[in-house]
């Protein structure tokens, strides 16, 4: 009887790698769940951590590849904590850099999601390997800011995530996070961040509670940097957009019911909500066309004052847009920028500026709408100004604005304080502030504003919408054939 012929090691170490996925992952029911059917194409799936046949780290720790969501191209990757905790290695570093250098090469958008603790302290390294893995490790942070500014990236943490781990999410332009997420500079670190901690200072753009509603928000914020749509529904709100401006001048509104009525129904992507809660920032459609909306949030615990969180987050926000050829819509409704001693402590004097710079660079068209008060440099923070680069294509208000150097009453303070002074006791003294605010109010108001050309036209809040998509229609979104500029880390 003839002996069996000896199997082919390669063969062994194919069929090795087969019944290591009968199971499958939590990366490879990540990406499963956001790639269009049948369109996953694996780099590196016989990657292990070793060269032995019996290895059980398939992909080593590292799912990914090219495949379409929503018939688009994309680059995706998933760390698989069952694989050595879904450290880095020098292979899957590698790996990772290809699939880089692959999305930059072709300007398509990365999809990364993230959970490990740093570099794989079981590595095998000798001189030449660590060497490489020093390369690779380098080439992938490198690579992640090649792309910042050239093509979408979102990082999606899952899970743990410390050291390089974390260093790659806060690279990306979009960070999703579950809400079991954590946070943690190093392997080592005692504490971590909580994924609402971390979306409280700003590190995390949108929290959510599982993967799957990570996956559908991915999909919500690619869906931007493709084609403009044509079927589009009009928000219900957008009758009683006039409603919701109260006219009492000293009530607080709500900015997002704003934006939510001026947008197509459901469009709204609102990203930072947790931070700098004196701005608003979102991705929308109107009419299907994608822009980008920042607006001062008078419902904050600061009523809209620019802080220094909030010209961080405007001044990123601006950049995002105009490195992707996004238009932007700005809601103007803000007292100036804060001011006094905790603004001085957080830094307002440098952040103030941010801003101001880069609405002055931007590139892609600025329509700015002022719905009620601008005093101070607050104007400028949000639409620019003068008759340079940085003029707003379109500058309107509602009927309901006053603008100035400064607040009708700080300027009662300032015109009126001897009278103040002496006033017989606080009640007398407000009466005296008050009624000069309300004798400027017609100086500062809409109408004059619009008589001097402060603005290009004064307009009804019905009017805006039109008006806008009016002004969209006459704009075409063009990417630039190299790259304009990155768009700033956090």
């Amino acid at each position: 009887m003839s002996e069996a012929p000896e199997a082919d090691p390669r063969q062994q170490i194919i069929d090795a790698r087969k019944r290591s996925l009968a199971g499958c992952s939590n990366a490879r029911h990540a990406i499963g769940l956001i790639v269009d059917r049948n369109s996953f194409t694996e780099y590196g799936l016989l990657a292990g951590h070793t060269t032995a046949v019996d290895d059980d780290g398939p992909s080593d720790g590292v799912v990914g590849g090219v495949c379409d969501i929503d018939g688009h191209p994309v680059v995706i990757a998933a760390h698989d904590r069952s694989v050595q905790d879904g450290t880095h290695s020098e292979r899957n570093m590698r790996k990772l850099a290809k699939l880089i250098t692959i999305a930059v090469s072709n300007r398509w958008p990365l999809v990364l999601f993230i959970e490990g603790d740093g570099s794989r302290s079981t590595d095998p390294r000798p001189a030449p390997p660590i060497v490489n893995y020093i390369r690779a490790r380098w080439d992938v942070l490198e690579g992640l800011t090649e792309m910042s500014g050239w093509a979408p990236t979102v990082a999606v943490a899952v899970g743990e995530t410390r050291d390089s781990h974390a260093a790659m999410t806060f690279l990306c332009d979009l960070t999703i996070a579950t809400r079991d997420a954590e946070f943690a500079s190093s392997i080592n670190s005692a504490e971590s961040l909580s994924a609402d901690g971390a979306a409280a200072r700003g590190d995390v753009d949108v929290v959510v509670e599982d993967v799957e509603e990570a996956v559908a928000a991915t999909r919500r914020f690619l869906g931007y940097w493709h084609d403009d749509i044509s079927d589009f529904a009009v928000s219900e709100s957008v009758s009683s957009i006039s409603q919701i401006v109260p006219e009492n001048r000293r009530r607080a509104y709500d900015m997002r019911k704003v934006v939510t009525a001026f947008a197509d129904k459901d469009s709204v992507f609102e990203v930072g909500g947790a931070w700098g809660e004196s701005l608003i920032t979102a991705f929308a459609r109107v009419e299907g066309r994608s822009v980008g909306i920042f607006a001062n949030q008078p419902l904050s615990p600061r009523a809209g004052a620019i802080d220094s969180a909030a010209a961080d987050k405007a001044s990123r926000f601006v950049e995002w847009c105009d490195a992707y050829a996004l238009p932007l819509v700005s809601f103007v409704d803000n007292p100036g920028y804060m001011v006094g001693p905790d603004a001085e402590r957080e830094g307002i004097a440098r952040h103030h500026a941010r801003p101001l710079s880069a609405i002055h660079h931007r590139t892609v068209p600025l329509y700015t709408v002022q719905l009620r008060k601008a005093y101070g440099l607050g104007p400028f923070a949000m639409s620019g100004y003068g008759a340079s680069r940085n003029l707003p294509e379109l500058r309107v208000a509602w009927p309901t604005v006053e603008s100035g150097g400064m607040s009708l009453e700080g300027a009662a303070y300032l015109v009126k304080r001897k009278e103040i002074r002496g006033a017989t006791d606080a009640v007398t003294a407000r009466a005296i502030r008050d009624q000069y605010a309300e004798e400027m109010r017609d100086v500062a108001s809409g109408v004059r504003a619009g008589r001097t050309f402060s603005f290009d036209d004064v307009i009804l809040p019905e009017e805006t919408r039109p008006l806008i998509a009016s002004m969209l229609r006459r704009s075409h979104r063009v990417l630039p054939s190299v790259k304009a500029h990155h768009i700033d880390t956090r």
